[in-house]
């Protein structure tokens, strides 16, 4: 609208007829629609000529009439853009500026729900074990355990003995399994781990205490080996004492994963974790009667809680395509504060093991979907 104003000058020559006509308002539309006489020689000028009932009216134009009727066709675009308009929407569709293009559409992130299965290698740490029991009131230092691995189950030869079969595999090894779920590399898991562990055989130890009503201090044999019925007063004459029937390590944890390597052939990912848990079984101990050497004194407790402890891991897989089947190795490093049956008393100790595991893992639900595609319109 400016432009008019600076381009434009107005000249009105009128006849005296239009001296009250003059003072009224102008139709500009109708006055720049009127016939045009060009004149001067540059033509830059021009004679616009409106008739009305009260006579004829000369207006010399200097561009005023085309910078007008161009600032009316603007404004009338604006409108038109400002307004909803059908037939304008759908020609932004064709127009070259504007295409409809599919735009991805992420799908929700999903739980994940993997199941773990392996064979365990486990290390326990020698332990400050107190008997407490009608004969034996003692503490033994530097107690040793030692793993019942079972690993002949795995062996074809032993299924073929009387009352084995394969399926032992499954369950008289040191195995753990473990169920998870994860999602956005946040991963809680459920896990069950079966050690086996009994006393070291050959084990001198420091003893302190009493033991069939005989002072004890001092490095003893938990276990003398028999050496023709001669009996020490205050021997240990401790036979057997194992957690190993239906022993179990039940966790619940927490773990992040960590995706260190990718690609469309596979992938390897790092997970640590924490985990707190219970441990169950049935222990069994075995002693010499006093003053015999072959009849024996034997409790087997029942079986329930024994303690309550935790464990950090830490796990390495390493993936196939879309992460369906792998393969992992497990650290673990677990604590437990253990309290059982001992013949007709109880054993306390604290218990510390180190399991590594190496074993297959599946996922059970959860895997990539193929990328929804929605229709979008980008205009730039």
């Amino acid at each position: 609208m400016r432009r008019y104003l600076a381009a434009a000058v107005l000249a009105l020559v009128a006849v005296s007829s239009f001296a009250q006509a003059a003072t009224e308002a102008f139709d500009l539309s109708a006055i720049c629609a009127g016939r045009r006489q060009p004149v001067g020689a540059a033509q830059a000028s021009a004679v616009k000529l409106f008739e009305a009932p009260e006579g004829s009216l000369a207006i010399l134009d200097r561009g005023f009439c085309a910078a007008y009727l161009e600032s009316l066709m603007e404004a009338n675009i604006e409108a038109a853009l400002r307004k909803p308009n059908p037939s304008l929407d759908g020609l932004r569709l064709m127009a070259p500026d504007s295409v409809a293009v599919p735009a991805p559409v992420a799908p929700p992130k999903r739980w994940k729900v993997r199941f773990y299965m392996s064979h365990s290698f486990t290390t326990y740490f020698n332990s400050e074990v107190t008997f407490h029991s009608s004969r034996y009131d003692v503490v033994v230092k530097d107690y040793e355990w030692a793993e019942r691995s079972s690993r002949e189950f795995f062996e074809p030869q032993t299924w073929a003995k009387p009352g084995n079969n394969p399926a032992q595999i499954f369950d008289e090894p040191s195995n753990t399994y473990v169920v998870s779920i994860e999602r956005d590399g946040h991963e809680f898991f459920l896990s069950a781990f079966h050690p086996k562990f009994f006393q070291a055989p050959n084990q001198v130890k420091q003893v302190n205490g009493t033991v069939d009503g005989v002072a004890v201090d001092g490095a003893v044999p938990l276990n003398r080996p028999f050496d023709g019925y001669y009996t020490v007063p205050g021997e240990m004459k401790l036979a057997r004492n194992e957690n190993t029937y239906r022993e179990m390590a039940f966790e619940i944890g927490y773990g992040h994963r960590f995706k260190v390597f990718d690609s469309r052939f596979g992938s390897i990912s790092y997970v640590p974790g924490v985990a707190a848990g219970v441990m169950v079984g049935s222990n069994l101990s075995v002693v010499v009667q006093e003053g015999k050497w072959w009849d024996f004194d034997d409790h087997g407790d029942s079986y329930g809680v024994q303690g309550f402890g935790g464990s950090l891991t830490s796990r390495i897989e390493i993936n196939g395509p879309k992460e369906r089947f792998g393969l992992y190795y497990e650290n673990k490093l677990s604590y437990y504060k253990m309290e059982h049956g001992f013949m007709d008393g109880t054993q306390k100790y604290n218990l510390g093991l180190m399991g590594n595991s190496v074993g297959m893992k599946f996922l059970i639900s959860g895997g990539k979907k193929k990328v929804q595609r929605a229709w979008a319109t980008l205009t730039p």
